[in-house]
């Protein structure tokens, strides 16, 4: 039997949603008299109602490989600051999202992006999501080739076919990398593209190596596994398309939470995958090459070389990917007046300002945003992502921005020494949009009671890790309130690395109720 949301896509397409969108906000109609499916079908054009402010809107666009030139950032910073809540969130997708916004506004919202060539459509749903792709594309000096024209061209395809791929089992997520630091984190993806060279006819072709059946969210992640498959370049786009076919036509549909390729993949395995998508190509697919990535991305923060001569990108820091709309509109203006104009987002949730000429970087490093958003944080604050969190998403059991930062704070201010290029990923629920389950240190949100009231509170994980031996975050205690998690962290940093715990501290790392134990 079909569940509810294949019922509601056999009935109308999510894209067809569009003419009535339009009516319910011309004639501005409360939402509680918009059909939920139609509710729904929104979300196709990236627009998401939030139950927990009823009648707002979040409005996710489509930021291909996070790259964005200093005018787009413009007009997302004055949307946000006309129609939102002046503040934009980056995600771990390399993305941008509005909130705050009423439904008559979103028609007009949406022009406005378009004359600055951004748009949200199928950035919700069963749809494949953003491309993800390397922050540093173009411009780093070990990368195999710069998979640019590779990201734009699978994102241009979708939009293309329009309603031949978006009626998905379920969300597909990509990632297509170049580079040797996997910055797509593709062991995270749906399907992931990785960089790689093969010996065909005599010769070193470079190409992908392809990943698939990563998911974190739900109750059974898992890590994306290799296809077997080696793709030249050109192949990628025919390739991805293909495979989209495959799911679209095989993949499960009857239970929801058990409808996302990897599950296509417990049925079948890896072997009648490939099998399938090289019948859909009409061709025998060569088999893997050598992988060429030679680390987990670092964070993209500092003042780095470009293979440009004489060229910089400098990478600043925005704490727990949430920014203010004059914040933004500054970081296009230093993008125009000491760089290239061009900005990246990240995975981690921060910017990257390209092409800075080295008689610029002073200047750069002068003005005052980078007291606010730093091109060299603490090691704390590095490598920490937060999911949206409560005051936004009604899936998430915590408010997990301010606590994030909050920990991240006290960390700092009872310097804790925590070693470079440890992860410390917060989401809040179990669909695990902060990736808790690949962070050194993963929190995800809970809720405890204490008494006759209900606190927020987290459950602990730690050693997840991408890579050669990469595997899922162990958990390790259940809600921990919030109030313990800041000595909690800090004893695990220690244990990690070999430091002296305190005894206090390892009671606390020891009991599944640190709560009790910390009022005891």
């Amino acid at each position: 039997m079909a569940n509810k949301f294949e019922l509601m896509k056999a009935e109308k397409d999510g894209l067809d949603v569009w003419p009535d969108l339009l009516r319910y906000a011309a004639e501005d109609i409360p939402i509680d008299q918009i059909p939920e499916d139609d509710i729904n079908r929104m979300k196709w054009y990236g627009v998401f109602h939030r139950p927990q402010r009823p009648g707002t809107f979040m409005l996710r666009l489509r930021v291909s490989g996070g790259m964005l030139r200093a005018d787009q950032l413009r007009a997302i910073a004055a949307l946000s600051r006309d129609l939102a809540h002046n503040e934009i969130d980056f995600t771990t997708r390399q993305n941008v999202q509005l909130r705050g916004l009423r439904l008559k506004d979103i028609p007009g919202l949406l022009s406005r992006l378009s004359d600055a060539g951004l748009h949200s459509t199928q950035t919700g749903m069963d749809n494949v999501r953003n491309v993800i792709g390397c922050p540093l594309a173009g411009a780093d000096g070990m990368e195999l080739f710069d998979s640019t024209p590779l990201v734009r061209a699978i994102s241009d395809a979708l939009l293309i076919a329009r309603k031949e791929y978006s009626n998905l089992p379920r969300k597909l997520n990509v990632s297509v990398a170049g580079c040797r630091d996997d910055c797509g984190h593709a062991q995270t993806q749906d399907v992931g593209f990785v960089p790689a060279t093969r010996d065909i006819a005599g010769r070193r072709v470079a190409g992908f190596n392809v990943l698939v059946g990563g998911a974190l969210g739900g109750t059974s992640p898992r890590l994306a596994t290799p296809l077997d498959v080696f793709v030249r370049p050109e192949q990628v786009v025919p390739f991805f398309l293909a495979l989209l076919r495959v799911f679209r036509d095989n993949g499960p549909r009857e239970v929801r939470t058990r409808a996302r390729l990897k599950w296509l993949i417990a049925e079948w395995g890896e072997d009648r995958l490939r099998a399938a998508i090289e019948a859909e190509m009409a061709t025998t697919l060569e088999r893997a090459g050598t992988d060429e990535r030679l680390q987990v991305a670092g964070d993209h923060l500092g003042i780095h070389p470009q293979r440009q001569v004489g060229l910089s990108y400098v990478g600043l820091h925005v704490p727990v990917g949430r920014i203010r709309a004059e914040q933004l509109e500054r970081i296009a203006g230093l993008a125009e007046e000491h760089g290239s104009g061009e900005v990246r987002i990240t995975v981690d949730q921060n910017v990257v300002i390209m092409g800075v000429p080295d008689a610029s970087l002073s200047a750069l490093l002068l003005d005052p945003l980078l007291q606010e958003l730093k091109p060299n944080p603490s090691s704390v604050w590095r490598n920490l992502v937060a999911c949206t969190g409560n005051d936004y998403c009604h899936f998430s059991l915590i408010d997990t921005k301010k606590h994030a930062f909050q920990l991240a704070t006290d960390l700092e201010r009872k310097g804790v020494q925590v070693p470079r290029g440890t992860r410390i990923h917060v989401s809040g629920c179990v669909h695990a949009c902060g990736k808790h389950h690949v962070g050194d240190i993963g929190l995800q949100g809970a809720n405890i009671r204490l008494g006759d009231r209900v606190d927020e509170s987290a459950d602990v994980y730690v050693g997840g890790k991408l890579g050669e031996d990469a595997r899922l975050a162990a958990r390790i205690l259940t809600n921990v309130h919030w109030e313990d998690l800041p000595v909690l962290v800090e004893a695990l940093v220690r244990q990690r690395f070999q430091q002296t715990v305190p005894l206090s501290m390892m009671r606390l790392i020891d009991t599944e109720t640190p709560r009790e134990v910390a009022t005891a």
